[in-house]
């Protein structure tokens, strides 16, 4: 074995996934499976093949080791839409099912929003929308929705006042190119982010007026695990994307905005304080806050920190008098999984890509266990319809091992190790690796990663070289 540990930095990309429960040597059956799969569904394979495990309470030559056989892919414009399979938690709901025209749901959104701030919930999570019937088969006034908010429990006054540097107001963002840094992790990551967007406007020469961040929740749960955010800043002049940095242009829209002087564990407090005063004003709030940072940790104090915090809001004109079919209730959605299709811009493709999806469970012989739905990574009354983030879902029986799936891996560091010898020594690689990260203040986030640089092993016998990765972060 080489001892030598070394840092890899993984960029984003695509892979096609499938895992399995069961012994190490039918990795060879799945990987046949898998070159078939990408061939067939229109994907190009990059790179090598690789096997996400652990050892740790198993050896090579046990029936139940649960492993990830993935191949690096790149999607062909033949292959549009990649469907993905998720695993949905446990989660508390506030759910309103209305009959009627999908041109009224506007109006059975506004209706929970007032029904969780009423009753000290606060929502975690855009909502979604399960659609009972279809509008092919009745008329607009039968049509069922059931409009789902996922919530926790938040009393709302237990949130103490926090005097602002500048009071609330709305106003109008003009047109502006923006560079944009996306990343999946913790929110540890944000400051190494937030710096490595500096550097890079230093290097084009970009003056750095604020640091804009924005978060949203995480539906894929992919590794590294944590949450799904963006690090951006305006810029004035043409340059060129790289690996890292997306150029995006936000159209001209209307913002509340408020400046806050202090530390940043009570900008939530601040964000509460803005919604409470869109709701007061009769504005909607399309999606989650922005934060811009105005100033440095490191230039000045936490009590000296200024932080603008900003919502996008249209005016809400909506039907009070809308009558439900059942009335608000709270119920707990237990864990189910979902096959899935993301998009991003409007609903034009809907039809299309509901018939993509329906058509990949068919050839997966798949079994559904209720209706499909939208799950909207933001407000789907947004002022960018072009922009606007969401899936299309179906739920499944929990019988959905073997099925591969398209999933896409975000930038995290490996700590790299070969091995090369026997397969039955492996365990004795990972144990090295995992004392070294140890040793040296890294924290591991997920399953080894071994690359196969060879060729996969039959048995435990064999002799081969496999480049053993795993993914970390520093203390």
């Amino acid at each position: 074995m080489n001892k030598e540990v070394k840092i890899q930095e993984v960029k984003i990309g695509s892979v096609a996934n499938i895992k399995h429960k069961g012994s190490f040597k039918e990795l060879n059956k799945f990987y046949g499976q898998l070159e078939n799969w990408i061939k067939n569904n229109g994907l190009k394979s990059l790179g090598t093949y690789h096997c996400r495990f652990d050892l740790q309470n198993e050896d090579v030559s046990s029936n139940n080791i649960f492993f990830e056989l993935a191949m690096p892919v790149e999607k062909l414009d033949k292959y549009e839409h990649s469907v993905k399979i998720s695993q949905i938690p446990e989660r508390d709901v506030v759910s309103a099912l209305y009959k009627g025209p999908y041109s009224n749901l506007h109006s059975i959104h506004r209706t929970l929003a007032d029904y969780t701030r009423n009753n000290d919930l606060a929502p975690m999570d855009s909502p979604t929308e399960i659609y009972l019937n279809d509008p092919l088969e009745v008329k607009p006034n039968e049509l069922l929705t059931e409009v789902q908010f996922t919530v926790l429990d938040f009393k709302i006054e237990n949130i103490p006042y926090v005097p602002l540097f500048s009071q609330i107001e709305r106003k109008t963002i003009k047109k502006q190119k923006m560079a944009v840094m996306e990343h999946y992790g913790l929110i540890e990551d944000v400051y190494k982010v937030r710096l490595d967007l500096i550097k890079w406007a230093e290097k084009n020469d970009i003056e750095v007026e604020g640091l804009y961040f924005k978060h949203y929740p995480n539906p894929d749960g992919v590794p590294p695990r944590g949450m799904a955010f963006k690090v951006s800043i305006p810029i004035y002049k043409d340059i060129k994307e790289d690996d890292d940095i997306k150029i995006v242009e936000d159209p001209e829209h209307e913002v509340l905005s408020a400046i806050y002087k202090g530390p940043y564990i009570n900008i939530p407090n601040v964000t509460r304080m803005m919604v409470d005063y869109a709701f007061e004003n009769d504005l909607e709030v399309l999606g989650f806050a922005t934060e811009i940072y105005l100033n440095s940790i490191f230039d000045v104090s936490c009590d000296e920190l200024l932080t603008e915090v900003r919502m996008d809001v249209i005016d809400f004109n909506f039907d009070k008098n809308i009558q439900l079919e059942k009335e608000v209730e709270r119920k707990t959605i237990k864990r189910h999984e979902i096959a899935s299709i993301k998009q991003v811009g409007s609903f034009e493709k809907i039809n299309k890509i509901k018939m993509d999806l329906f058509n990949w469970v068919e050839k997966n012989n798949l079994q559904t266990s209720g209706p499909h739905f939208l799950r909207f990574h933001d407000n789907p009354r947004s002022l960018f319809p072009e922009n606007i983030s969401y899936e299309i879902g179906i739920p499944l029986k929990s019988n959905v091992e073997d099925v591969i799936k398209v999933i896409d891996y975000t930038r995290h560091k490996l700590l790299v190790l070969t091995h090369d010898g026997s397969i039955s020594t492996l365990k004795d690689t990972h144990d090295f690796l995992k004392n070294y990260a140890k040793e040296n203040e890294f924290i591991h986030l997920d399953l080894l990663v071994n690359t196969f640089v060879d060729k996969i092993p039959e048995n435990h016998e064999d002799e081969v070289l496999i480049s053993v990765g795993l993914p970390v972060k520093k203390v």
